[in-house]
């Protein structure tokens, strides 16, 4: 049957009216997907902090403008349900490709570094679909009008509707999908979820043209979820806060990676293969062999644990995330009891153990992002007051630049920071990480050597004097200002550039599954 435009005046009925509405709060809710699972498709690669959630704020503010005003104008030419309908369509058809895009606009957005990679692949990504998303607001207000007595009621009303769709996709999106579904088949059934909504706000009058185009969409959809298998080598893969966590075995090692950063590699005998884990191991043994209870703040892949309790120490880790602390346990071999394991915020637990601790180590990353709390002049003071009389602070950062090869901004913030806290600091570079020492007393070695047993064979350490180091101008970081996120942001980006070069290409593609 064929639709006649609506004019002022024209009331919908209650069905017509409750589809509208339903329809509107469904793409209310498809705006917050998009904008969560958008960390989980480029945070990986760019890291999910400051830049991509940046980028993709940005993005969807753009989008929702101009999908505002473009939907507007339309809306008054074409003021038909099934206009309505296919600004639905054309969204779900944009959200069903992401997945088959992702891959090369992320190799795209490597070319143009960090910060305008996550900008470009939001852009591209996301764009498409949220600016026709941002069209059905002004749609189903022009389609729900029927005067100017209640035109600001009903444009109110509808804002709403949306807005609770909103909030409702935001809950969804992050509470459960997320960490329920692969992205894919996320994506999939939010295409699906907007086509059928297309179709219900197309009745009546429903045509054989929005029917096929909703069932074309769905195909597509399935097409591409159906369209790859589970490398062999990916061993899990799970979410925590928006960081990607995966394990995968190649060639007899086993990588924990967050977001695409390997966090630990451990041999087929469970032994670290990071270099740093051994030098800030044998430092620890070597400054402190008197020590007895130790506290690491970031478990990892465990091996850091796993070597000192191996040397008699009563060793407590402390993760934010329980995902990581289960997977160590369950794929990279870390075998403590589960007792000395503890889920927390490592600053807040610290802090309710004051005092207790000989050596506190605080090695807490999210893919290449330190844990900033921990590392402000406020959290070191808490790791301070965690430590025993002639306690000694151990932290494992990224603070080298990769080119000088000497201390970057990090670095020189972090040394600066310490200094404010403790009255002896000692930095150690260690196979491309920075190593701090602080304590009360001098740093120094209180035996001539240690014996480790390391991924590659017995190796034995001693003290060695670090030579001078002329730091860069830094300022101290505090709770109030605390800009470690931003800071040396294209070493980072050489960095990822490099490890993706040197990733072997199984690691690579477990990496790029979804």
């Amino acid at each position: 049957m064929a639709q006649q435009p609506l004019t002022t005046g024209s009331a919908l009925s209650l069905g017509e009216a409750v589809r509208l509405r339903t329809a509107l709060c469904l793409a209310g809710a498809a705006v917050m997907v998009l904008q969560i699972v958008g960390t989980r498709i480029i945070g990986p690669h760019f890291g999910a902090g400051l830049s991509v959630w940046t980028a993709l704020i940005t993005v969807t503010l753009v989008a929702l403008a101009a999908g505002y005003f473009l939907g507007g104008i339309l809306a008054d030419r074409y003021p038909l349900p099934r206009s309505f309908a296919g600004v639905l369509l054309a969204a779900a058809a944009a959200i069903a490709v992401v997945p088959v895009l992702r891959a090369p606009v992320i190799d795209l957005g490597w070319s143009i570094g960090i910060r305008g990679g996550a900008l470009l692949a939001a852009t591209i990504l996301f764009l498409p679909a949220l600016v026709l998303l941002g069209m059905a607001s002004p749609f189903a207000i022009r389609l729900e009008a029927r005067g100017v007595s209640d035109a600001g009621r009903s444009a109110g009303r509808l804002y709403a509707i949306s807005t609770a769709g909103s909030v409702v996709g935001a809950v969804l999106a992050g509470y459960v999908l997320v960490p329920m579904l692969r992205i894919p088949v996320l994506l999939a059934g939010l295409s699906a979820v907007l086509a059928v909504a297309a179709v219900v706000a197309a009745v009546p009058g429903l045509d054989a043209r929005v029917l096929a185009a909703a069932i074309a969409i769905a195909v597509i959809a399935f097409l591409v979820v159906s369209r790859s298998s589970r490398p062999e080598g990916l061993l899990a893969a799970r979410s925590f806060e928006g960081t990607d966590l995966r394990v995968v075995e190649h060639d007899g090692r086993r990588y924990l990676m967050m977001d695409q950063v390997a966090q630990s590699v451990v041999d087929a005998a469970g032994r670290p293969c990071d270099k740093y884990a051994y030098f800030l191991a044998s430092r620890i043994l070597l400054a402190r062999p008197e020590a007895k209870r130790v506290a690491v703040i970031g478990v990892g892949g465990g091996g850091l644990l796993a070597m000192l309790s191996e040397r008699g120490f009563s060793v407590e880790g402390v993760d934010l995330s329980a995902e990581v602390i289960d997977l160590a346990r369950s794929h990279m071999g870390l075998a403590i009891p589960a007792s000395q394991l503890h889920v927390a915020d490592g600053r807040v637990w610290l802090r309710d153990h004051a005092g207790e601790f000989d050596v506190v180590v605080l090695d807490a990353f999210a893919g290449d992002r330190i844990a900033a709390s921990l590392v402000s002049r406020e959290g070191l003071g808490v790791a301070k007051a965690a430590l025993a009389k002639d306690g000694l602070l151990a932290i494992n950062t990224w603070g080298v630049d990769m080119v000088a090869g000497g201390p970057n901004g990090t670095g020189a913030a972090i040394r600066a920071t310490l200094d404010a806290v403790f009255p002896n600091v000692l930095a150690v570079p260690a196979a491309g990480n920075l190593l701090f020492f602080a304590a009360d007393e001098p740093v120094i070695a209180r035996r001539d050597a240690i014996e480790l047993a390391a991924f590659d064979g017995p190796q034995t350490f001693t003290w060695l004097n670090v030579p001078a180091t002329t730091w860069p101008a830094a300022e101290v970081l505090t709770d109030d200002r605390n800009p470690i996120d931003a800071m040396d942001v294209a070493s980072r980006e050489m960095a990822r550039a490099g490890r993706r070069k040197t990733t072997p290409a199984a690691v690579r593609e477990a990496l790029a599954w979804e």
